[in-house]
């Protein structure tokens, strides 16, 4: 096994765990409460990867062992994400529109503009559609490949790059709490029937209701993402896409993925450009972070895995 894998097969059941305890901790003192029976499946389905992968390591099936580990702290990991979001929005502090649609005034971008332009090319618009839904499939089926294909410490450095860029871009939004540029700029009036306006609007009672009322009832059956400043939807464009980039039967595809990915963050997800960029930053800092603990010389790491 080599030092990268050995390091981050290590740091990512740590990294989940802490991660647990602390969103269980601040969960119970918020006034977020769960839908217990509505998280049944991920309380159903997590015990039993982690049994898979304890039994499977001791068999010596490597591989099988190895895919069923990031699938459980990707699942587990996706959760805490959501559970960031909506505590982070909790917080009810005052919305930024304002702000965040300056900036791309400042830089010299109109979201309309381009809302407009992709609305008169209806194939690429449902390219775009596609490609923003592509979000939890990637999560999902990338470090699988990855590891099918003999990438296991890509596969790694993409579950807990996600984990990473999660959690800080959850940090992030409790001072950028936003409606998105749809709302803003009020995109539902207009006339836009090639642009599916979905995921510009469907987080909007979520949103509301998890600011506005006293204690806030979390079901997964209804939960959307609802982080706009970053997008983490971009942070994960371009963590899975560098993550898949050394696999040259993956690299394109994924590329072009992610690509028209990013360009629906705004077109389709309702996202300012700022948002955007704010989440390249992000990415960037979980895949450097990811790299160090990666590339890291720690005693004993290898016998711990």
């Amino acid at each position: 096994m080599s030092r990268d894998l050995a390091n981050l097969r290590c740091a990512l059941p740590i990294y989940t765990v802490c991660n647990v305890i602390a969103i269980v901790a601040i969960t119970l003192l918020s006034k977020l409460r769960l839908d217990v029976a509505s998280f049944g499946a991920v309380f159903f389905t997590v015990p039993l990867l982690v049994v898979g992968a304890l039994f499977t390591r001791r068999r010596g099936m490597g591989t099988a062992s190895l895919i069923l580990e990031v699938l459980c702290s990707g699942i587990v990991l996706s959760v805490v994400v959501l559970l960031a979001s909506y505590l982070a929005i909790s917080l009810d502090r005052p919305l930024v529109d304002a702000a965040l649609a300056d900036a791309d005034r400042w830089l010299g971008f109109n979201a309309f503009d381009i809302v407009t332009m992709v609305n008169n090319m209806p194939v690429l618009s449902s390219m775009l559609m596609y490609a923003y839904s592509s979000f939890s499939l990637q999560l999902l089926v990338l470090p699988i490949l990855l590891i099918v294909l003999g990438s296991p410490a890509s596969a790694y450095t993409l579950v807990l790059s996600y984990g990473l860029a999660g959690v800080v871009a959850s940090l992030i939004s409790i001072w950028f709490p936003a409606v998105g540029a749809h709302i803003s700029y009020d995109l539902a009036s207009q006339r836009l029937p090639s642009v599916n306006l979905y995921y510009g609007y469907a987080f909007l009672s979520e949103f509301n209701a998890v600011r506005a009322n006293s204690e806030f009832t979390l079901s997964l059956a209804t939960a959307q993402g609802i982080l706009t400043f970053p997008s983490v939807h971009t942070a994960v464009a371009i963590i899975c896409t560098v993550a898949s980039f050394g696999q040259r039967v993956l690299r394109y595809p994924v590329l072009t993925l992610n690509v028209l990915m990013l360009i629906s963050t705004v077109t389709h997800g309702g996202h300012y450009l700022v948002d955007v960029i704010a989440g390249i930053v992000v990415a960037t800092l979980a895949l450097v972070t990811t790299l160090v603990i990666a590339r890291s010389r720690i005693p004993g790491i290898v016998a711990l895995t």
